[in-house]
């Protein structure tokens, strides 16, 4: 979803200079003015500098070497070793100072970047692949730097150098000026033309990077499957199909940028030609001295070489518009957890966790409804389970505690105030949640259980792992301070679990919400877990999305979900004596040790 107005990656009311991007670039560039001012400042002294060559070069013919003088050279050799030396000082320092500014720029870009993501929904990581919006945090962001250091800043020393030769060219001689300024309109027309089709290609080869970046995360992440499935062929058939993809874009581009570098590099030796036999006439005539044609050719070579380079620069600059416009989109992105402008809180005599939802309807799509009215309260320190087959809409009614998502309509509270109302962080510093897909941060034990808290202490960490029956893994893994590997791949499923049991241990929230918490674990780890889940409920109000017998009788109560509704709320007893859903789903499935993750969905 994206704020009304803005355009997506790929969309554009024209291929040209887009303003409306170089201006929302211009203010991450405003807090970095000084390196880029002082390059721009820069710029004009540098093509003076290069404006004075030709005309010393004029003096030495037309004088010293004219009249036979040697001794008239010295003086013209030592102002141009001068004019050189300080030509490539400030070349030097004002390419420094823009790259410092760029890089600058880069920073903030990556930053709020980043920041906006950590903000969005699941809902939006689910159509996004991570591979893409790690193209747009990384090579999108180091293209828009790129654009501004190399690019854009020096398109001004270009203008400055052009103004400059155009006056020096018309001083020495209008006419042969205007002869080469015939030449631009010529010239113009075709960069115009380039800039628009290097626009569109740097745009789809930003996209097909993302997407072989995205392909390759994927398979990185699912390798085990790739192998032990016998599927590297086929892996590395699709990758070689996005591979030669990329590569045509790339030729296509370098096609583009070569092609302009020829034509403009060609129209200047043209001009050139025509400007030495047109020019033979006046110095015959003596009406142009053979020191201010070799003047005039020099000062057409600079003309052209900025028109010559522009080529790379509109390159640069195109590609790093087309990487604007995808990092923009994303910054645009709204699927975001809204506060209101004066949110609320409890009051202190009411922070219990009592959770009330009241008429809650919610979807995913449009007209595919997962909630359809559910009512339910679950008092304070209570522990509840909900029940139901797949699809019910259990684990879419712990998101909405928490909001990972927000309900449709209806109303969900705590303690009375109503979870849009909360302040977000402290909304989820009263809810822990445990999922039955563990993530764990490449790092150590001690990262992932205080997840960068440097206050909790030793002892604490090791309480907490002891509580949760881990405390011996970690030991054996190299303590609290070892390297746990990629995603936890030192501990097994069973251990990785527990040590998500710890974290939200010391997480200590007011509210316990367990997504199917123990499905992927085995019998022994799951009797570890379940005497950690015990301590932990207690004093805390606690939601569970169970699907095992052992787990759904430790409870004070079950609500049996069935079309997004509550078809039945007891105690264990009391809905085996109701003779309803629950009493079928017992008598079939747990009475023959099954799991409820096993009932198929209706």
């Amino acid at each position: 979803m994206r704020a009304p107005g803005v355009r997506a990656a790929g969309e554009s009311r024209w291929d040209g200079l887009d303003w409306h991007l170089i201006g929302r670039i211009a203010k991450f560039a405003r807090p970095h003015w000084k390196p880029l001012a002082l390059s721009l400042v820069l710029m004009p002294i540098f093509s003076a500098m290069q404006l004075l060559q030709p005309y010393l070069i004029k003096e030495a013919i037309d004088g010293p070497i004219k009249n036979g003088e040697p001794a008239g050279l010295l003086p013209i050799a030592g102002l141009l070793l001068v004019v050189l030396l300080t030509s490539y000082t400030l070349q030097f320092i004002s390419s420094y100072a823009s790259h410092i500014g760029g890089q600058a720029i880069v920073h903030d870009l990556r930053s709020s970047v980043h920041r906006h993501l950590v903000t969005l929904r699941d809902s939006y990581f689910q159509k996004h692949p991570a591979g893409r919006l790690l193209t747009r945090c990384t090579n999108d962001v180091e293209g828009i730097g790129e654009m501004f250091a190399a690019g854009f800043l020096t398109l001004f020393g270009d203008l400055a150098l052009l103004s400059g030769i155009c006056v020096a060219l018309v001083l020495l001689n209008w006419k042969l000026a205007l002869f080469t300024f015939a030449t631009l309109p010529i010239l113009l027309g075709v960069s115009q033309w380039f800039q628009i089709n290097l626009r569109r290609t740097y745009r789809e080869l930003r996209r097909r990077v993302s997407v072989i970046n995205s392909y390759l995360q994927e398979r990185i992440s699912g390798i085990r499957v790739i192998q032990l499935f016998t599927q590297e062929n086929r892996s590395m058939s699709e990758f070689e199909e996005r591979n030669s993809e990329l590569m045509s874009e790339n030729f296509r581009s370098i096609r583009l940028d070569a092609t302009l570098f020829a034509f403009v590099d060609g129209m200047g030796h043209l001009v050139t030609a025509g400007l030495i036999w047109w020019a033979a006439a006046p110095i015959v005539d003596g009406a142009l001295t053979f020191g201010a044609l070799v003047a005039f050719l020099d000062y057409v070579g600079r003309f052209f070489q900025p028109i010559r380079d522009l080529s790379q620069k509109i390159a640069v600059l195109q590609s790093g518009l087309a990487s604007s416009e995808r990092v923009f989109a994303l910054l645009d992105e709204t699927e975001t957890v809204l506060e209101i402008d004066l949110p609320k809180l409890p009051d202190r005599t009411e922070h219990h966790g009592t959770i009330l939802f009241e008429d809650v309807h919610f979807s995913y799509l449009p007209e595919e409804p997962v909630l359809r009215g559910l009512d339910l309260e679950i008092r304070a320190g209570e522990k509840l389970a909900l029940l139901g087959v797949t699809g019910a809409g259990k684990s879419t009614a712990l998101r909405l505690i928490n909001r990972s998502y927000d309900l449709d309509t209806g109303k969900l509270s705590i303690d009375g105030v109503d979870v849009r109302d909360w302040p977000v962080e402290s909304l989820r510093s009263r809810v822990g949640v445990v999922l039955q897909d563990v993530f764990l941060f490449q790092g150590s034990v001690r990262e992932n259980v205080a997840l960068g808290d440097e206050t909790v202490s030793d002892e604490r960490l090791w309480q907490v792992l002891r509580q949760v029956g881990v405390e011996k893994a970690v030991e054996k893994n190299g303590g609290l301070d070892a390297s746990i590997g990629e995603r936890g791949m030192m501990f097994s499923a069973g251990e990785r679990q527990l040590l998500a049991f710890a974290r939200v241990l010391l997480y200590d929230p007011m509210i316990l919400l367990l997504d199917e918490a123990t499905s992927n674990v085995d019998t022994f780890a799951e009797e570890r877990i379940q005497r950690a889940i015990e301590t932990a409920m207690e004093g805390r109000t606690t939601v569970v999305v169970a699907h095992r017998l052992s787990t759904i009788q430790k409870v004070d109560r079950i609500a049996v979900l069935r079309g997004g509704q509550v078809a039945e709320l007891g105690t264990h007893r009391e809905l085996l004596a109701s003779d309803g859903i629950y009493k079928k789903l017992y008598e079939t499935y747990f009475a023959a040790g099954l799991s409820l993750a096993t009932v198929p969905r209706p």
